[in-house]
């Protein structure tokens, strides 16, 4: 259900902060009322919609110019300054806590601070949840009643299910250009299933991250499904619980310049999303140089491979089979995980795309995820030039 955020006045947003908080006091820095907890000074706005015509999900706060100063004056005595946002809904208080340097190195002027309803859903649900938009801010949502020791102790992000995707980044990130006849070469070597398939680059990483996670022992956390046992959803990853499925999620492998991610049936998705609750993409997104680029030498030296290997094609041997399409080398540059869950289902279950196929009939609706509205799925991100985020 849609509704509009209801007006905080400024006592209401320091009753909700100093009600979290027990032994911190307002005060006033620079001419601005702000909330003083121990050695760290918390200025504070609303957190609300953008407004038309942005979608629902994008929320914001208001930065103005008068918090550079409180910043300055608070850092020369070796003060904190927290940005803070709050949320407050039908008795539910999120706090969105915003890197403050980022700001302050690009002179604020009333510019805004942007936080999506899956940080604030994160945040309900978990107690804290933290991640870097993709415009590299660090955004920090804290549930009321975990906001105290968040201040103390700081930000944990230890989760033993992103650390898999964390090291497993690390490494294939660390192959740089992967070219088509050494990853399918690599696939031929044990056999694995696509290992003649055009698309290559989707089935290569498939490949890498079932042999990481043979290799790093840590299926109790996650499992690749190539072959989905009786019983189970067919997707390729499952998130397990000891011996049960937790949830399950899918591998995807994306050209940067795409707009948006494929993804799966739509009917099989909400049933699989209603019986547990989410359901992750992890999307890897790659630099791409096509065979077509370079006179189709590397679509010919594929093909001639495929023919050498044993593969026979439908319609028989064709130097130029998949020619339009075929990618010569990929780089893999960029990941994101993605959580679909009750909080914005309605923005991916929204974005259908049907086409046919061959033959004229209807394909099945499929889900999408457009990359404008990544940001209110986004859980962890990681790209290459990036050192993956320390547990602390």
């Amino acid at each position: 259900m849609l509704d509009v955020d209801p007006r905080l006045s400024e006592e209401t947003k320091s009753r909700l902060l100093l009600e979290a908080l027990p032994g911190a006091v307002t005060d006033v820095v620079a001419g601005v009322r702000v909330v003083r907890f121990r050695d760290q000074v918390i200025l504070k706005k609303q957190v609300t919609h953008l407004g038309r015509p942005w979608p629902g999900f994008k929320k914001r706060i208001q930065i103005p110019r008068t918090w550079l100063e409180v910043e300055r004056q608070a850092s020369a005595s070796d003060l904190q300054t927290r940005f803070v946002g709050i949320y407050h809904y039908c008795g539910v208080t999120i706090f969105v806590d915003f890197d403050p340097a980022r700001y302050a190195r690009q002179k604020a002027n009333n510019s805004a601070a942007h936080v999506a309803t899956n940080d604030l859903h994160q945040a309900q649900v978990n107690g804290r949840f933290r991640r870097v938009d993709r415009s590299g801010n660090v955004v920090t949502s804290v549930r009321a009643d975990s906001l105290q020791r968040y201040l103390i102790e700081g930000y944990d992000s230890h989760q033993p299910r992103l650390d898999v995707f964390r090291a497993f980044s690390s490494h294939l990130f660390s192959m740089g250009r992967i070219d088509a006849l050494t990853a399918v070469n690599a696939m031929h070597e044990v056999r694995w299933p696509d290992r003649f398939q055009g698309e290559w680059p989707g089935f290569f990483l498939e490949y890498e991250f079932d042999r990481f996670v043979r290799t790093e022992g840590v299926q109790g956390l996650v499992e690749f499904q190539k072959v989905k046992a009786n019983g189970r959803y067919d997707y390729d990853l499952a998130f397990k619980s000891g011996a049960t499925v937790a949830y399950y999620g899918d591998l995807k492998a994306s050209d940067v310049v795409k707009q948006e991610s494929p993804g799966n049936d739509a009917e099989d998705f909400a049933r699989c999303l209603a019986e547990f609750g989410r359901f992750w993409y992890v999307v890897y997104e790659h630099e791409t140089v096509h065979a077509r680029d370079n006179g189709d030498v590397a679509t010919i030296a594929w093909n001639e491979w495929r023919r050498s290997a044993g593969h026979l094609a439908r319609k028989g041997y064709n130097p130029l089979s998949y020619a339009r399409r075929f990618k010569e080398s990929v780089r893999f540059t960029r990941m994101s995980v993605l959580e679909v869950n009750d909080a914005n289902a309605g923005v991916v279950l929204g974005e259908f795309a049907q086409g046919q196929q061959p033959d004229g009939a209807a394909r099945a609706l499929k889900v999408m995820i457009k990359k404008r509205n990544v940001d209110n799925f986004l859980i962890y991100s990681h790209t290459v030039d990036q050192p993956a985020p320390s547990r602390s």
